[in-house]
């Protein structure tokens, strides 16, 4: 039985593809005005209404800095029980630092952990943590990259991911 999922963000739970440019150019001001212009992927609430139903626990794991992602966690009340940012573990992904330090706030063992994200550096950081990785393509950029990794599953659409919940 799964214990907890770790989630990439950006692109695996919410198209921030308008955010790209201010985030390059770290622009947060700008980054932070247009969140109301992100969408969350179709699906992805009912995935995080089961989450939350059945008590799993649940991590995001991103690249990005964490007052980044606290906003967008607090826009879309994502019940994420814990959040490692870009500044929380070092050597950042595909290094599996961060997927251990979600895996610690968890208080979970790997094996009872899903992690789910849309880049190749998510998947290598998970699969160096010893966490199953799930390969999420709806939102991915670098799909031919993604899919070269060692993944365990890829699936095409958030609602895939409920029985992997079960």
């Amino acid at each position: 039985m799964i214990k907890g999922v770790i989630f990439d963000l950006d692109l695996t739970l919410v198209d921030t593809t308008i955010l790209e440019n201010a985030r390059k150019m770290r622009n947060w001001h700008e980054a932070y005005r247009l969140i109301p212009y992100t969408s969350m992927y179709a699906g992805i609430q009912e995935v995080l209404d089961h989450i939350k139903a059945q008590g799993i626990k649940m991590a995001i794991v991103s690249s990005s800095p964490r007052p980044y992602v606290e906003r967008i966690v607090g826009y879309y009340q994502i019940p994420a029980n814990f959040i490692v940012g870009y500044h929380d573990a070092h050597p950042v992904k595909p290094h599996p630092a961060p997927m251990l330090k979600a895996l610690e706030l968890m208080d979970e063992k790997a094996e009872d952990v899903l992690s789910f994200g849309d880049r190749a550096i998510d998947m290598i950081a998970a699969k160096r943590a010893g966490i199953k990785a799930i390969a999420c393509l709806w939102g991915t950029k670098e799909r031919s990259m993604l899919l070269g990794t060692a993944y365990d599953q890829a699936i095409s659409s958030p609602l895939e991911i409920l029985p992997y919940l079960q």
